[in-house]
């Protein structure tokens, strides 16, 4: 018959023996975790759909800049757009929407900036919607700073970026009379990224859309050049608004 000194010894080690298996089983389920991460990971590196462009041709093409903050955490990604063109070749500027981004939160609003410089030949002559078209961000030949929360760090270049987009309304006279135009506002850019000294630089039907044009102008938000560290006004900036009926 044990004593029971032998019989606690028994009852210790077998405590011992029971902690150990339950530290193997949650070893093992926690390495069962790993795969799971790894797919999550893997949706950044999908490759961007084709572009759709509807039988356009390009003919003024433009490149992003690079966001400061995606080039200096060395990310690379792509931005699909929507937008319409008219029968001039140009982009519609309140058309533009973001169809898919990849990753999300770095690189729509460079992406739309620079939609609103393509330029295509319209041999149709007529409004084309649901135009897609991917802008691709590569680090390819960039210097990839790493990423540091020191002060020192400066950016010393960043063309100013539209923070909002503003679709104008249509003139109730010119809806009733289905006219179709666009107006060219010319203006200001503050170092805050305000805009300001608005003016009119082309209307076509003109003065028919004048005053609405204004009014959205008034509304639009930038983020403010940067040149050497120092945020800057810019002059003369050119920004067209655009009124089509729906078809």
């Amino acid at each position: 018959m044990l004593t029971p000194s032998r019989q606690l010894g028994r009852l210790l080690r077998l405590i011992c023996l029971l902690a150990a298996t339950q530290l193997v089983l949650l070893s093992c389920s926690s390495t069962g975790n790993i795969p799971s991460l790894a797919a999550s990971d893997a949706v950044f590196e999908v490759a961007p759909p084709p572009n759709f462009t509807r039988g356009l041709l390009e003919r003024r093409s433009t490149e992003p800049l690079y966001p400061i903050r995606a080039r200096n955490l060395g990310i690379e990604g792509w931005v699909m757009l929507g937008f319409s063109v008219d029968p001039d070749g140009e982009v519609v500027n309140n058309s533009i929407r973001t169809l898919e981004e990849q990753p999300e939160g770095f690189f729509e609003s460079s992406a739309i900036n620079a939609a609103r410089r393509l330029g295509f030949q319209n041999v149709r002559g007529e409004l084309i919607e649901d135009v897609r078209y991917v802008f691709r961000y590569q680090l390819d030949g960039l210097n990839v700073v790493p990423p540091s929360d020191s002060a020192a760090d400066i950016i010393q270049f960043r063309e100013m970026l539209p923070q909002r987009l503003i679709t104008p309304p249509y003139p109730a006279v010119a809806l009733e009379l289905e006219l179709e135009g666009y107006v060219v506002v010319k203006f200001t850019v503050s170092e805050t990224g305000a805009v300001q000294d608005i003016a009119i630089d082309e209307s076509v039907p003109s003065g028919v859309f004048n005053e609405e044009a204004v009014r959205a102008a008034q509304r639009l938000r930038f983020e403010p050049r940067i040149v050497s560290g120092e945020s800057v006004r810019v002059e003369d900036v050119l920004f067209r608004f655009n009124w089509n009926l729906p078809r």
